[in-house]
């Protein structure tokens, strides 16, 4: 018998033996923890739930909603949010606040494995171009005639206190009449796996590992209509 023969046999038996014993080569991660989304929300004197909304921690899960303009602060065409464990992503059409003449022909947010960004399409404030991609936490003040000033925040990424990400969009703090402001955010996504209790706190009332505060970018100079 051949030294060849001989190695050829030796090779498919070892091959024979790891299948029994349950070796192979190991297969690709899949992503595991939970996607949640949604297209816009108002908080304030004017409240809006979050619509449309998904969330999904096993099957993949979207819906979408062709138009919105339950109050008069904000009005939108079609939304669409998806959701998936370890991912999620909102896009909003046709987005206007007429009172800070605030318009974009989209604006989306993705989060992916617990990072994000966010991205605007043809946006402006009061006749002012926004950033197509802009930085984390970039914050656009601005201010309306008659009503005072208000700001807005680009691709605002968040660390929720169970270690998720949360990405939004748009948000928009918008001033009303008679001094009061208005909360109005557009494109929301959040991703990650939620962080296991810490088993032995190092201090009382406090989490081992506490995430840093998002720091502004400023994006623009202060503008006025």
């Amino acid at each position: 018998m051949s030294s060849m023969t001989t190695a050829r046999r030796l090779l498919c038996a070892g091959a024979l033996a790891a299948l029994a014993t349950g070796v192979a080569a190991p297969a690709h991660a899949q992503p595991s923890g939970e996607g949640s989304a949604y297209g816009l929300t108002a908080i304030g004197p004017v409240a809006v739930p979050p619509l449309p909304a998904v969330r999904s921690t096993g099957t993949p899960a979207e819906r979408s909603l062709l138009r919105t303009n339950h109050t008069k602060l904000i009005d939108a065409g079609v939304l669409d949010v998806k959701a998936a464990p370890g991912r999620a992503s909102s896009k909003v059409a046709d987005v206007k606040v007429p009172t800070a003449r605030l318009f974009a022909e989209a604006v989306t947010a993705v989060c992916r494995d617990g990072r994000g960004e966010a991205h605007l399409a043809q946006a402006s404030v009061l006749g002012r171009r926004l950033a197509v991609s802009p930085p984390p936490n970039t914050t656009v003040p601005f201010e309306v005639e008659g009503l005072g000033k208000g700001g807005l925040v680009l691709n605002k990424q968040e660390r929720l206190p169970d270690g998720r990400l949360r990405v939004t969009g748009l948000a928009v703090d918008l001033p009303l009449p008679g001094g009061g402001m208005q909360a109005l955010k557009v494109s929301s996504a959040t991703c990650g796996k939620p962080a296991r209790p810490a088993a032995t706190p190092s201090k009382p009332g406090k989490p081992l590992h506490e995430a840093p505060a998002p720091r502004p970018v400023k994006g623009d100079l202060p503008v006025t209509g």
